[in-house]
């Protein structure tokens, strides 16, 4: 990821932040319009069933002060060949083409801000690679894996899900059960994955991640970090694994001495103090993230947690389950090698572009999409899922709402705003703040798709996720 900043008439600001393979240059603003070129890498457009995306959202400063806060938008005017897609909340837009192709996307956008508060505003763009999952029919369990959902009339049977309505536990073949014996009803309310719904292509990446801090309050960012960093210096400067070197691959930090305001963190993989260096690990995966960490992030971005059969859906789309299948449609999983073009864009294992998925649990989260190919990428050497989700479950494990929250939770996203402490305040996501044992896929040890049932406590190096939107 980089960053730009432009200084424009009256003392106005604006940054443009990248993710992974994002690229907005061009940015110009007049009053409550921006318009700016965007472009992303490795795009793709089929008969509209199958295409990614670039969700954008903008954060604003009012009057240069030290809070961000979510700014509503209308797509203005965009480019020939692309299209805008405008959820009824207004909390960001949808960016993709509408003409079939592949291949690098480049079009020009205008924005209109809704709601810019005081005479002067910092603003932020920031850009998300998303992939669309179509509405339809799919299978839901692997007949194998520990923990699956199943048929009601046979354990080792798939449950196939054909509408977006309610799942009831019983012992006929449309009703569903749980390997592990315990059964609970699933409501209409519960997202089941049927309906259509858009995917983070890729996990969080720690430059994400850091962006995000950065627009947090003081006491919203001390709830966000592992380090305690309360005070005006910070010992474990490390924040994310609370140490004072990189901890399996996490390279998020902040200075020794950070005053009492808001604090500036940033990517520092060699620990030299200079921020987002080339090789400084910006587009890793983030991981040391706790299930709290991750609905906040999700909640400010306007996007939401993915349901276990979202996880799925986007995973194994209509096709039959494999049994113990990965996310990438096979049970093949590697041992990483050696770490090549450390912290780079073009960071990889040096076994990466091999057949099979390579797991990075327990080892150094690496640059998230490392082990795609640039060309002749079949799913298992890209580690994608059937729609083009990219290491779904791994580099690191991606968090999702468990079964055990089916009577609560519903596809509502994020409203951009958290609370003062800097939780999630969607009132039907669980609240992670006081659940300390949330839930959280990983390949290695859960062998498959399927399983519902692995815990993880607090932060860990072993933490990641992504998010979905099904407002569009």
């Amino acid at each position: 990821m980089k960053k730009f900043l432009f200084s424009l008439v009256l003392g106005l600001f604006t940054t443009i932040i990248f993710a992974n393979n994002v690229q907005i240059t061009n940015l110009t603003r007049s009053g409550n319009t921006i318009s700016f070129d965007i472009s992303w890498e490795n795009s793709w457009y089929l008969d509209q069933t199958y295409h990614d995306a670039v969700w954008i959202f903008v954060k604003q400063a009012p009057n240069g002060g030290p809070a961000w806060q979510h700014v509503d938008l209308v797509p203005f005017a965009v480019g020939s060949g692309f299209q805008t897609l405008t959820p009824s909340d207004q909390k960001g837009i949808f960016l993709r083409r509408n003409t079939n192709g592949n291949g690098t996307s480049s079009t020009s956008l205008t924005l209109s801000c809704q709601g810019l508060i005081g005479a002067f505003q910092d603003l932020k763009v920031m850009a998300i690679e998303m992939v669309y999952i179509p509405e339809g029919d799919f299978y839901a369990g692997d007949g194998a894996s520990s923990g699956r959902i199943a048929a009601g009339d046979d354990v080792s049977m798939p449950i196939e899900i054909t509408s977006d309505g309610p799942l009831t536990c019983g012992t006929s073949a449309t009703d569903i059960q749980y390997a592990s014996g315990v059964c609970e009803d699933i409501p209409a309310s519960f997202p089941v994955g049927y309906d259509a719904f858009y995917m983070m292509k890729y996990s969080i990446t720690q430059q994400q991640y850091v962006d995000f801090l950065n627009c947090l309050s003081r006491d919203q960012q001390e709830n966000r970090v592992l380090a305690d960093i309360t005070g005006s210096t910070v010992t474990n400067y490390y924040v994310m694994s609370d140490g004072t070197v990189p901890d399996k691959g996490n390279v998020i930090r902040c200075d020794v001495n950070v005053g009492t305001g808001p604090i500036t963190f940033y990517c520092d993989r060699n620990n030299n103090g200079i921020a987002n260096e080339a090789d400084d690990g910006m587009n890793r995966a983030c991981n040391y993230l706790s299930g709290a960490d991750w609905v906040a992030y999700l909640d400010w971005s306007g996007l939401r947690p993915m349901s276990f059969l979202e996880a799925e859906k986007a995973s194994r789309g209509p096709l039959l389950p494999v049994q113990n299948e990965f996310s990438w449609g096979s049970t093949l999983w590697n041992d990483n090698g050696t770490l090549e073009n450390a912290g780079t864009d073009s960071e990889k294992w040096s076994n990466s572009y091999i057949d099979g998925g390579i797991s990075t649990y327990d080892d150094d989260v690496i640059r998230v999409g490392a082990n795609a190919p640039s060309s002749g990428a079949s799913r298992e050497l890209s580690n994608a899922t059937f729609y083009g989700v990219i290491d779904l479950g791994n580099n690191p494990g991606d968090f999702y709402i468990h079964n055990a929250y089916v009577s609560t939770f519903s596809a509502e996203d994020g409203d951009g705003i958290l609370t003062g402490n800097g939780a999630a305040n969607v009132n039907s996501w669980p609240d992670y703040e006081t659940i300390n044992s949330t839930r959280i896929k990983i390949p290695v040890q859960t062998f498959g798709i399927s399983t519902l049932s692995i815990a993880l406590t607090g932060a860990s190096n072993g933490g990641g996720g992504r998010g979905v939107r099904s407002n569009f």
